[in-house]
C-alpha cells in the first residue's frame, strides 16, 4: 500500500472518530453494559437485591422499587434524575461516577423489579 493510501485510511479514521466524539454519539454502547451488574455494585447495598430496601436503606428513605403504585406514577426520566442528582444527606449522586450509559441502563433493571 503506498504512503498516500495510509495517509488516506488514517484521516478518513480520525475523522470519522471526531465526528462521533463531537457529535455526542456514545462509542460504548448501552447493550454492551451489564446493568445487572451496575446495580448489585452501586445500588444493592441501600435497595436491595430484589428491590426491597435493606434495613440501611430503610433508615435512609430508599424506595421500594417492588412496589407497583411508585412504580406506575414514577417516570424513567425521574428515576434517572434521581440517580443522577441523589438526595441531600440520602442518596449520593452517582452522575460522577457513573456513565449517563450506565444510569439509563438501571432503569430496566428498577422497571424489573415491579414484574415480580
Amino acid at each position: 500500500m503506498s504512503k498516500t493510501g495510509i495517509f488516506t485510511g488514517v484521516s478518513v479514521a480520525v475523522m470519522a472518530g471526531a465526528i462521533a466524539y463531537f457529535s455526542g454519539i456514545s462509542v460504548s454502547r448501552a447493550a454492551d453494559i451489564d446493568a445487572t451488574k451496575v446495580y448489585m455494585t452501586h445500588c444493592k447495598t441501600c435497595h436491595g437485591e430484589n428491590g426491597h430496601p435493606t434495613d440501611l436503606g430503610t433508615g435512609l428513605g430508599a424506595r421500594e422499587f417492588a412496589n407497583a403504585e411508585w412504580q406506575a406514577k414514577t417516570t424513567d426520566e425521574q428515576i434517572i434524575k434521581q440517580i443522577n442528582n441523589g438526595t441531600p444527606e440520602k442518596m449520593m449522586p452517582f452522575k460522577e461516577k457513573l456513565s449517563q450509559d450506565e444510569i439509563k441502563a438501571l432503569v430496566s433493571v428498577i422497571r424489573g423489579f415491579g414484574k415480580k
